[in-house]
């Protein structure tokens, strides 16, 4: 009779190169349903900074890639959503060590630390190994991480990297067994998607078009918006409204402050200047993927956008969707 059962081992550690990226190969042979991944880093002030930023110290990876045979690019999104960003995770709630920022702003040493979490597996979902990613059949499968700077985790100052930074890669998959006619018993039935864009937002403007990805059905939409007070910082006083559509079709449309205040009902804790559009929240229930936003056949999704302009304000918009085959 054909079972499954859990392996949760590390796969690597990437060293951290100021302003470079490296390329990680992960294991091809069982079922992923979630990649791991712990930024170690000592922080070197050598000329006063102003202040610590608030997601620090996610910034030293910028960038975050999981490439299936070379060419399909299953998850791009930056470091920060699978960190304070994992709103269907325990880590963004108080005192869950998603990051560990530097201690201050003197000239000193400091340690810190930071937890992402990629997940191919339906977190919230009835069966979560729904979306499990299969790599057995793979030729390649590779983690990559674009790095940032050690100054990028403070406003001004001198800063550099002490020792060697780190970053430890460990996975979570499911081992499917086989019958005895070598077929298994259960299999995935969707595949997750990850992608996101960027955008400056110079000036005000009520009706902000950003194109969303078409051909598959859309799980949520994950706005951050920055630069209203500090440049490169969250900031809640850029998003006025949003609304997601396909022509006629609206599936959600509410006040900035409005989708903060779901967010906060439905996960808790959110870092200022995050905004959570997913389809399917309710609270803490299970997410039924018969509500995913089918948009195969529609030619224009988009995320309509009221913000507020500035030098500094820009928004990211990390989409999550959800591939079904045939």
């Amino acid at each position: 009779m054909a079972k499954q059962f859990r392996l949760i081992r590390k796969i690597g550690t990437m060293s951290i190169t100021a302003g470079g990226f490296a390329t990680l190969d992960l294991p091809r042979a069982y079922d992923y349903e979630s990649i791991f991944l712990r930024i170690n880093a000592s922080l070197q002030v050598t000329v006063l900074a102003t202040s610590v930023r608030t997601e620090a110290p996610a910034q030293l990876v910028s960038r975050v890639e999981v490439i299936a045979d070379g060419k399909n690019t299953l998850y791009s999104a930056p470091f920060w959503f699978s960190s304070l960003g994992n709103y269907q995770r325990l880590l963004t709630q108080s005192g869950a060590r998603a990051t560990t920022p530097p201690s201050g702003v003197a000239v000193a040493t400091y340690s810190t630390e930071a937890i992402g979490v990629i997940d191919f597996m339906n977190v919230d979902g009835v069966r979560p190994k729904d979306s499990n990613f299969r790599s057995r059949y793979l030729s390649l499968f590779q983690l990559r991480l674009t790095f940032g700077q050690a100054a990028d985790a403070f406003v001004g100052g001198t800063v550099a990297f002490s020792g060697t930074p780190t970053v430890d890669v460990f996975s979570s998959e499911l081992v499917e067994e086989t019958d005895n006619k070598g077929d298994f018993m259960t299999s995935p039935v969707a595949l997750k998607k990850v992608s996101y864009v960027e955008q400056a937002v110079a000036s005000s403007n009520t009706a902000l078009i950003q194109r969303l990805p078409a051909g598959n059905l859309i799980k949520s939409v994950f706005i951050r918006t920055e630069g209203a007070v500090t440049a490169g910082e969250p900031s809640a006083a850029v998003l006025n409204n949003v609304t997601l559509s396909a022509g006629q079709d609206v599936r959600l449309n509410l006040a900035g402050v409005n989708l903060r205040a779901k967010n906060n009902a439905d996960y808790g804790q959110m870092t200022a200047g995050y905004y959570s559009a997913d389809l399917l929240s309710k609270g803490d229930h299970d997410a039924n993927m018969t509500e995913l936003w089918d948009v195969t056949r529609q030619a224009e999704p988009v995320a309509l956008l009221d913000v507020v302009g500035g030098a500094n304000n820009k928004y990211q918009a990390v989409i999550t969707e959800m591939i079904f085959p045939g």
